[in-house]
Protein backbone atom coordinates (compact mmCIF):
# COMPACT_ATOMS: atom_id res chain seq x y z
CA UNK A 1 0.00 0.00 0.00
CA UNK A 2 1.27 3.84 -1.11
CA UNK A 3 2.12 6.38 1.73
CA UNK A 4 -0.93 7.98 0.13
CA UNK A 5 -3.60 5.20 0.19
CA UNK A 6 -2.35 4.99 3.96
CA UNK A 7 -2.91 8.05 4.96
CA UNK A 8 -6.62 8.19 3.27
CA UNK A 9 -6.76 4.81 5.17
CA UNK A 10 -5.50 6.39 8.72
CA UNK A 11 -8.48 9.41 7.62
CA UNK A 12 -10.69 7.00 6.67
CA UNK A 13 -10.92 5.41 10.14
CA UNK A 14 -10.31 8.53 12.41
CA UNK A 15 -13.80 9.81 10.65
CA UNK A 16 -15.60 6.89 11.08
CA UNK A 17 -14.07 6.14 14.79
CA UNK A 18 -15.05 9.76 15.09
CA UNK A 19 -18.75 9.70 14.21
CA UNK A 20 -18.59 6.56 16.24
CA UNK A 21 -17.41 8.17 19.65
CA UNK A 22 -19.64 10.66 19.46
CA UNK A 23 -23.18 8.74 18.61
CA UNK A 24 -21.80 6.28 21.90
CA UNK A 25 -21.55 9.89 23.80
CA UNK A 26 -25.06 10.72 23.00
CA UNK A 27 -26.50 7.49 23.56
CA UNK A 28 -24.79 6.94 26.98
CA UNK A 29 -25.90 10.32 27.94
CA UNK A 30 -29.81 9.45 26.83
CA UNK A 31 -29.57 6.31 28.31
CA UNK A 32 -28.11 7.82 31.79
CA UNK A 33 -30.28 10.57 32.06
CA UNK A 34 -33.09 8.53 31.49
CA UNK A 35 -35.63 7.73 33.98
CA UNK A 36 -35.36 3.70 33.30
CA UNK A 37 -32.15 2.58 33.12
CA UNK A 38 -32.67 0.61 29.67
CA UNK A 39 -29.52 -1.39 29.19
CA UNK A 40 -28.18 -5.02 28.27
CA UNK A 41 -24.94 -5.09 29.12
CA UNK A 42 -22.99 -8.42 27.98
CA UNK A 43 -19.35 -10.07 27.54
CA UNK A 44 -18.84 -10.90 24.13
CA UNK A 45 -16.03 -12.86 22.60
CA UNK A 46 -15.00 -12.22 18.87
CA UNK A 47 -12.43 -13.54 16.36
CA UNK A 48 -9.48 -11.66 15.97
CA UNK A 49 -6.12 -11.30 13.32
CA UNK A 50 -4.66 -8.58 15.29
CA UNK A 51 -1.29 -9.93 16.65
CA UNK A 52 1.29 -7.21 15.99
CA UNK A 53 1.88 -4.84 18.97
CA UNK A 54 1.30 -1.64 17.53
CA UNK A 55 -3.04 -3.42 15.89
CA UNK A 56 -3.03 -4.90 19.39
CA UNK A 57 -2.52 -1.52 21.12
CA UNK A 58 -4.67 0.62 18.71
CA UNK A 59 -7.40 -1.85 18.70
CA UNK A 60 -7.82 -2.09 22.53
CA UNK A 61 -7.98 1.71 22.47
CA UNK A 62 -9.94 2.71 19.98
CA UNK A 63 -12.60 0.01 21.51
CA UNK A 64 -11.95 1.18 25.28
CA UNK A 65 -11.70 4.99 24.43
CA UNK A 66 -15.56 4.50 23.18
CA UNK A 67 -17.89 5.21 25.71
CA UNK A 68 -19.79 1.86 26.96
CA UNK A 69 -16.97 -0.64 25.94
CA UNK A 70 -14.14 -2.45 27.23
CA UNK A 71 -11.21 -4.43 26.38
CA UNK A 72 -11.14 -7.49 29.38
CA UNK A 73 -8.50 -9.48 27.27
CA UNK A 74 -6.78 -10.16 23.91
CA UNK A 75 -5.29 -13.68 22.70
CA UNK A 76 -3.56 -12.05 19.32
CA UNK A 77 -4.35 -13.29 16.35
CA UNK A 78 -7.09 -15.66 17.89
CA UNK A 79 -9.96 -13.54 20.64
CA UNK A 80 -11.09 -10.20 22.00
CA UNK A 81 -12.98 -9.93 24.93
CA UNK A 82 -15.31 -6.99 24.66
CA UNK A 83 -17.54 -5.99 27.58
CA UNK A 84 -20.56 -3.85 26.33
CA UNK A 85 -23.21 -1.53 28.01
CA UNK A 86 -25.84 -2.41 25.49
CA UNK A 87 -25.99 -3.61 21.78
CA UNK A 88 -23.54 -6.72 21.72
CA UNK A 89 -25.02 -8.04 18.62
CA UNK A 90 -24.46 -5.32 16.70
CA UNK A 91 -20.42 -4.90 18.73
CA UNK A 92 -19.89 -8.32 16.92
CA UNK A 93 -20.49 -7.10 13.48
CA UNK A 94 -19.28 -3.22 13.94
CA UNK A 95 -15.77 -4.03 15.65
CA UNK A 96 -14.45 -6.17 13.24
CA UNK A 97 -15.75 -3.99 10.70
CA UNK A 98 -15.26 -0.58 11.49
CA UNK A 99 -12.18 -1.28 13.61
CA UNK A 100 -10.61 -4.12 13.53
CA UNK A 101 -10.39 -4.02 9.40
CA UNK A 102 -9.20 -0.50 8.88
CA UNK A 103 -6.19 -1.24 11.15
CA UNK A 104 -5.30 -4.40 8.94
CA UNK A 105 -5.22 -2.54 6.18
CA UNK A 106 -2.91 0.07 7.40
CA UNK A 107 -0.44 -1.84 9.19
CA UNK A 108 -0.30 -4.61 6.99
CA UNK A 109 0.95 -4.41 3.26
CA UNK A 110 -1.87 -6.13 1.37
Amino acid sequence: MKVAQKIIAILKLYVRYTIDFWAANITIAKQVLSPDLKINPGIIVLDTKVEKPLEILTLANLITFTPGTLVLGIDPGKTLVVHVLDGAEEAKVSIPRDLEQPILSITRNS
